[in-house]
Parts: structure tokens; C-alpha cells; sequence
């Protein structure tokens, strides 16, 4: 299923549970069905495990496979062959047959480094109670999004993500017309380092929608102008664009933090835009606008 060159790189067997670890690329969607078939399809064979003991020599003779072959004892190692299917080196515990890991399921697949992925499974009564459990989840699942059976679950959850990406798109597109229409309350003509700046200072009265609205004015504004950074506000918000073209060196996320040193606040970005939030709120009203005025003197 994966290849000739995958090498397992470890494993833990549990009562309820068990992973796997191995070196190859991310498995696909068919891949780990695929094996959880040939895994099921081996337990209804109900095949009996064997264990022995000989000397490494006998072992690898008859194909025993082993993750560290180097580090087994060379005078006895302890053999588990499963019909003809599989011959290893092991010193854990083992079934008396096959058909105690039906049924098996994969519930995960991961990295757990590089090269090195990571497959956790159940199986036998975990798997059934795993099982059950997902069908519990299904159906409430089901009755949320108003699907009448879980045959019509997956096409009912498409329909919905397509509604909401639709309301969405929608939503960003009155966002560019709201941000290149919106007035500022008040503007400050700067530096920051020695990129001229100018900061702009949007009505305290807009909503929750204030951290996009303000880096999406920023945007048309740097658009609009791109000889200087451009700053927008709005009570804590903050974002900054800068068109590196037009200032050879300039940099959002840079810029952002020379704000910070007269506006405390934490954020980041990169190159042409950089968002963040202020520790303290900047509005519209004359003293505030004053305050910000004198911190950039």
C-alpha cells in the first residue's frame, strides 16, 4: 500500500487503543482505507499467532522482520508469526489469533517528525464503542444542519459551506466599499524611522467589524497613496500598509513596531500590511486626537 522502503519507527499497543509510527510521506484518504481493509480482511481469517524463540540467524532465516534488528540478542530472540502474513521480532504480548482486533479502525494520521508519520488505530470492543460513538455525532450533527438522514448529512454540510462562503464573499465585498468610502475623524502627518507616515484616525462609533475595516482602509489608502505608510486607527485597532515599491525598504511589519514605541501595543505583519491591536483605545474625541498629536512631536 505505502512501498518497499517504509521502516517502522516504533509502536504502542494498548487494551483500548494502538499507534504505529513509520517513515514515509502524508497517506492519503485511500491509502489508510486501504489498510484498515487489508487489516480487517486478515482478522476475519481468524489466523493464529505464533510465538518461538531461537537465535537471530534461525530468525532471519525464515524473513523475521525487526525495527532494531542490531539491538536483539543473538543467542535468543523471541519470534511472532501470524499464518504467513507476517514474521517478526517481538518482545511484547499478543493475541491468540487474528480475529480478536476485529473490527479495526484508523482514527488518526500525523507527523510526528520529519520523515516519520504517525497511524493511531482501535480496535476489537474500543473500536465498536469508537464507532458508535461517531454515529452518536453524526446524528446530532444531522439534526443540526437539518439533514433528515445521515445518507443526506454530506450534501446538506456542502450546501450550508457554500451559503456561508457566498455570505462571506459578500460581506468582504461591502468591507472594500465601506473601507474606501469611510471618512477618518482625524489625520496626523509623521515619520516612522524615515518613512513618511501619515496615521489616520477612523469614527469610535464603528463595530466589531473594526480590526478588518481598518486593514482593508489601510490597503486603499496605500493604494491611493503609496509615497507614504499609511496607519489606520480605530479605538484599539490598528493596522499599517506601505507599498515597498514606491519607499525602497519600507516594511509593514517594521513600521508597526516603531508605532509601538509611541503607541504601546503587540502585533505584526509582513511586508505591505501589519495589524495589531493597541494597549490603550485611540478615538476621535479632541483630547485623544491632542494626546496623539504630542506623542509624535
Amino acid at each position: 500500500v505505502v512501498g518497499d522502503s517504509v521502516v517502522q519507527a516504533g509502536s504502542l499497543v494498548r487494551a483500548d487503543s494502538l499507534r504505529f509510527d513509520f517513515t514515509a510521506r502524508a497517506l492519503s484518504a485511500e491509502q489508510l482505507a486501504r489498510i484498515a481493509s487489508l487489516v480487517n480482511s486478515a482478522a476475519t481469517e481468524s489466523m493464529p499467532v505464533y510465538v518461538s524463540h531461537m537465535t537471530l540467524a534461525q530468525a532471519q532465516a525464515k524473513g523475521a522482520l525487526s525495527v532494531r534488528a542490531e539491538r536483539q540478542c543473538a543467542t535468543n530472540v523471541r519470534v511472532v508469526a501470524i499464518g504467513a502474513e507476517s514474521v517478526e521480532l517481538c518482545g511484547g504480548t499478543h493475541l491468540h489469533a487474528t480475529r480478536a482486533v476485529f473490527p479495526f479502525q484508523i482514527v488518526a494520521e500525523s507527523s510526528v517528525g520529519a520523515g516519520t508519520r504517525r497511524i493511531e488505530a482501535v480496535a476489537g470492543d474500543a473500536a465498536v464503542v469508537w464507532m458508535q460513538q461517531q454515529l452518536a455525532h453524526a446524528r446530532a450533527a444531522a439534526a443540526v444542519l437539518g439533514a433528515p438522514s445521515l445518507d443526506t448529512l454530506e450534501p446538506r454540510a456542502r450546501l450550508i459551506d457554500a451559503k456561508a462562503k457566498a455570505a462571506r464573499d459578500e460581506a468582504d465585498r461591502w468591507l472594500s466599499v465601506a473601507a474606501s468610502h469611510v471618512a477618518d475623524s482625524a489625520t496626523l502627518e509623521t515619520t516612522l524611522g524615515p518613512t513618511p507616515t501619515c496615521i489616520h484616525v477612523l469614527p469610535s462609533s464603528i463595530d466589531g467589524a473594526a480590526a478588518r475595516l481598518v486593514a482593508q482602509r489601510a490597503a486603499c489608502l496605500c493604494s491611493a497613496e503609496p509615497k507614504c505608510a499609511h496607519v489606520v486607527i480605530c479605538a484599539h485597532c490598528v493596522a499599517l500598509s506601505v507599498d515597498p515599491a514606491a519607499i525602497p525598504g519600507a516594511h509593514a511589519g517594521k513600521l508597526l513596531h516603531l508605532l509601538f514605541a509611541k503607541l504601546p501595543g503587540k502585533g505584526g505583519g509582513q511586508d505591505v500590511l501589519a495589524q495589531g491591536r493597541l494597549d490603550a483605545p485611540v478615538n476621535d474625541l479632541p483630547p485623544c486626537v491632542a494626546s496623539l498629536a504630542c506623542a509624535f512631536k
